[in-house]
């Protein structure tokens, strides 16, 4: 007998406590033989070691308090060991955690988690332990009818649910202060009024509440005047959808369609609101406006002030303005002092804007095709153009012929300068161009050589001038013949009379000069554009007394 109790004694294997055994196991009493000797262990029982204690694991990436052993609860997965058991941890407390317009009752740590992975502020309320007064936090920012039992009775106010609650008032959200079912002191009423911030017009009632947008026909709707838009299928009519401009009946007013709300007044609304004092006034500007060219023009409507193609002859101080009617008012920007911008309107879309006059890229060109392309200039022809260096004539090549033709590309919408200073330069900025400079391109001085073939009996006529022949050969390499014809004169008639040698100026040269001058900006005569005269006429400007100067544009005009 006591060689068998012997025999079972010995045979008995030692436990040990493990902190991880040979399979992966934490904290487990086993033989030896399965303990993993790299980590902790002794020959006790878990219970008695401190690495194998139980307590609580508060994870942070998840937001979990669980029970644990420290060995289990793993730092580098965001655990945090206590050894003391769950509802004695402080992160694993139960509370109200305020998320955006939501709560919910949940842990510490799970709240700051569920804060951080919405990127919201989260705010835990430990000394709420109800879960309906928990909910009853959510959306603090949600309006309803807050009610207060006074000496007078259930007076109310329309406030948020946060401001509710910090004033200890009872909390209706979608209600207004006079659904019968609160059984308030307020009362529906006829009277409006404007709210900050807003453009509607909305009822008031008798305790001074803002109830729903204004609406004749539900002045006396009882569910109108108990919830708010989208509750128990309450809605707001849209009107006449076009912002309810001037309207008797409707309150809905918007701004980008040209209306919002203001005290009624006579002498500018043309309607009086049915009920209240306020309506939706109209922001566009009357056709009675001198600036609105006769037209009414709508809140945010552009326009100018003069059409662009007015500006193809422009005359000194033509200037050209940029309108637009802001809340009934028209306003007006000038886009330049001197023409280099212009005001546009597309007459497709309606807008307007100041663009800018390309006009000094016309001179530049050399064909009629380079000159149509761009949009601020125009081919001109006539008995003389622009002129090269050397005196003759610049002419333009015709894109569609080949050949040249006396024409010149010149500003479509004439530019203005400081013809006053002449020194001035033509672009603010600039330290190139000048009045005269610009001028100069059309200036000109007509030589004219005469023969006369048979001496007192055959007409005197003009005759190319040597000179201009040889510079136009060697510098633009023409024919004899096309250097003739272009440095033969225009600038008189070719019969001079038999007895004298008094010129008369041919009228079409004249003319094409008077038009080339004041094409390429306010050079040359001419009226300003209120019709007031200079100090000289065309004909000051020309040598010679028999030219029929009547028929000459601006021909008594001066500059």
């Amino acid at each position: 007998m006591s060689v068998f109790f012997m025999t079972l004694i010995a045979s008995q294997e030692a436990m040990y406590c493990a902190e991880r055994t040979t399979y992966g196991a934490s904290c487990q009493n086993v033989p030896l033989s399965e303990v993993n000797t790299n980590y902790r262990y002794d020959r006790t029982s878990c219970a008695a070691t401190s690495y194998c204690s139980s307590g609580t694991c508060v994870n942070t990436l998840t937001g979990e308090c669980l029970p644990s052993t420290s060995t289990a609860c793993d730092p580098e997965q965001g655990g945090f060991f206590y050894s003391l058991p769950k509802d004695e941890v402080a992160q694993c407390q139960v509370g109200c955690c305020l998320l955006g317009d939501g709560a919910a009752l949940i842990e510490r740590v799970r709240c700051d988690t569920l804060g951080k992975d919405y990127n919201v502020q989260a705010t835990f309320r430990g000394d709420i332990q109800d879960e309906l007064m928990c909910l009853a936090l959510a959306s603090p920012e949600a309006k309803g009818a807050c009610v207060f039992e006074t000496d007078r009775g259930r007076d109310c106010r329309t406030i948020t649910r946060g401001e509710c609650q910090s004033s200890a008032g009872e909390f209706h959200e979608g209600f207004l202060c006079t659904a019968p079912e609160l059984g308030t002191i307020c009362a529906r009423t006829q009277r409006t009024t404007c709210v900050e911030g807003k453009n509607e017009v909305y009822y008031m009632d008798s305790c001074g509440n803002i109830a729903n947008i204004y609406d004749a026909n539900k002045v006396d709707d009882i569910a109108y005047w108990s919830y708010v838009p989208g509750v128990e299928g309450v809605e707001v009519s849209v009107g006449d959808g076009r912002g309810n401009r001037g309207s008797a009946i409707y309150g809905y007013c918007d701004y980008l369609m040209g209306s919002t709300c203001k005290k009624y007044t006579r002498s500018i609304d043309s309607v009086a609101p049915r009920y209240g004092d306020y309506i939706c006034r109209d922001l566009g500007c009357p056709a009675r406006d001198l600036l609105t060219s006769g037209r009414y023009r709508d809140h945010g409507e552009e326009w100018c002030s003069e059409p662009i193609s007015n500006f193809e002859n422009a005359k000194p101080g033509q200037l050209s303005y940029l309108l637009y009617c802001y809340d009934g008012e028209v306003h007006y920007e000038l886009c330049d002092s001197f023409r280099n911008k212009l005001c546009y309107q597309n007459t497709t879309t309606g807008a307007a804007g100041c663009i800018v006059n390309q006009w000094m890229q016309c001179i530049e060109q050399n064909s009629t095709k380079d000159c149509k392309e761009i949009g601020d200039c125009k081919v001109v022809t006539g008995a003389n153009v622009l002129r090269t260096a050397y005196g003759t004539e610049k002419l333009l090549r015709d894109s569609e012929s080949g050949k040249d033709i006396i024409a010149a590309c010149v500003p479509k919408y004439t530019p203005g300068f400081k013809f006053w200073d002449p020194s001035a330069t033509i672009l603010d900025g600039s330290t190139e161009g000048t009045p005269i400079s610009i001028c100069n391109f059309a200036s000109i001085v007509c030589f004219v050589p005469y023969t006369q073939e048979v001496a007192y009996i055959t007409t005197w006529r003009a005759g190319a001038s040597d000179e201009c022949v040889a510079a136009c050969k060697e510098i633009e390499s023409w024919s004899s013949a096309k250097c003739y014809e272009a440095c033969t004169p225009v600038c008189f008639d070719d019969t001079l009379g038999s007895k004298n040698a008094n010129a008369t100026i041919n009228a079409s040269w004249a003319t094409s000069w008077q038009n080339l001058c004041v094409s390429l900006g306010d050079c040359g005569i001419s009226s300003n554009y209120l019709g007031g005269e200079g100090y000289n006429k065309w004909k000051d400007l020309f040598l010679g007394d028999k030219i029929d100067w009547t028929t000459l544009p601006n021909a008594d005009s001066k500059r």
